[in-house]
């Protein structure tokens, strides 16, 4: 059974979004422009370049649809992130392993992360969850932000998988425990975000009435 942390009906998720002043629509709209712009990869580009591409594309998606409505661009620590300054909270997206969306796994980020990666999740776990050990507030370590990730599994091949999750754990290179994860795509529905089509795939048919003089 999932943990009681993680969120993946539709219709919880959406409130639990709405809660983050989010919506589906916007960070789909984020995952659908990496995913759009990682299908271009192909094994003769730069090694990483394409993880590296859905990172900044997944930035690039989230500005272009909440700037407008209130949050502000982020770039503190070189993160292309977003935050709301009036309820505290900040958006940064992450590449994912395999296990990203996946109501039943413990999905953590693809590459290791540094330091950064360490203090967000220790100033996340300032705000102390049932069942998690009371944290060490040390204010000069936390901005008062609480910092989300949405973290996505895009290689073209198989469906997306992909969450918006508040880690709370970090062993040094990795994520190891999340407060809360809001599943958004599990990575078994083929909702076709992110397939590349096969260029010897069968077009769709389509019935033309032609109309005799």
């Amino acid at each position: 059974m999932p943990d009681q942390a993680v969120v993946w009906h539709a219709f919880q998720v959406d409130d639990e979004l709405e809660k983050l002043d989010l919506d589906r629509a916007g960070l789909i709209h984020a995952i659908e422009l990496a995913a759009h712009e990682r299908s271009f990869i192909t094994a003769n580009d730069a090694p990483g370049f394409g993880s590296y591409l859905v990172y900044g594309k997944l930035g690039r998606g989230l500005r272009d649809y909440y700037l407008p409505r209130g949050w502000l661009k982020d770039d503190s620590n070189n993160q292309c992130a977003i935050r709301h300054p009036k309820r505290k909270l900040r958006i940064v997206p992450c590449n994912f392993d395999e296990l990203a969306g996946s109501p039943t796994g413990r999905p953590s980020n693809r590459s290791p992360k540094g330091e950064v990666s360490k203090l967000t999740s220790f100033c996340n776990r300032t705000a102390w969850l049932p069942g998690l050990e009371v944290p060490v507030i040390d204010p000069h370590m936390n901005d008062g932000y609480q910092t989300w990730v949405l973290g996505t599994f895009i290689d073209n091949v198989n469906p997306v998988g992909a969450e918006l999750s508040w880690p709370v754990g970090f062993d040094g290179n990795f994520f190891t425990q999340f407060g809360k994860r809001l599943i958004l795509l599990s990575g078994e529905d083929d909702t076709g975000v992110g397939r590349r089509k096969d260029d010897n795939s069968p077009t769709d048919i389509v019935d033309i009435q032609i109309k005799r003089k």
